[in-house]
């Protein structure tokens, strides 16, 4: 093998080895980032004797089930990462059928707003909801595309959930049905 040749063999090594590694990293990269993008979230769902460590937010927005020409904003708060989930959804209801964990939005009553919440539990075997004051929820950010606050509900008296949780929930995806 004469050195020339070397020279290009080791180079063309050089750069497919570059090659191979940067791309599957790319593909890596660009795999993770087009899921839908979570937030935080810190604190604890107690009903019964269960307890739910939360620890991811999401912010999905969708039209209302009652009146399609409203926007809806919704925070979905788990214990585990749902991004996948969220991003092949194609409706609202698909993105916060969870299965451990809870949504929480305002309702508009007419003449009151209030925080409305689904909490579940157990696989979806355990499902509590309810509204309360919107001094419940304490926003820090809420905009388009970002909710972050705390809420504090407690719903034990009545056989319901204790929650306590601050959450940053960036938009993860916007549905149009």
């Amino acid at each position: 093998m004469s050195r020339r040749f070397a020279k290009h063999l080791n180079a063309f090594s050089f750069i497919f080895f570059l090659t191979v590694i940067l791309g599957t990293g790319g593909l890596t990269i660009f795999t993770a980032s087009a899921y839908a993008a979570g937030g935080t979230a810190k604190g604890t769902i107690k009903i019964k004797d269960k307890t739910v460590d939360l620890k991811h937010a999401y912010l999905v927005k969708g039209p209302d089930a009652f009146d399609s020409s409203k926007t809806v904003s919704t925070v979905i708060i788990t214990p585990n990462d749902i991004s996948k989930e969220i991003t092949e959804c194609k409706s609202a209801s698909c993105a916060s059928g969870i299965t451990e964990g809870m949504t929480v939005g305002k309702e508009d009553f007419g003449s009151t707003t209030r925080v409305v919440y689904w909490v579940v539990t157990n696989d979806g075997m355990m499902q509590y909801s309810g509204n309360d004051d919107v001094s419940a929820l304490v926003l820090t950010t809420d905009t388009a595309d970002r909710m972050a606050g705390k809420l504090t509900i407690d719903d034990s008296a009545a056989d319901g959930p204790k929650i306590d949780v601050e959450f940053d929930a960036p938009l993860a995806k916007e549905f149009k049905e």
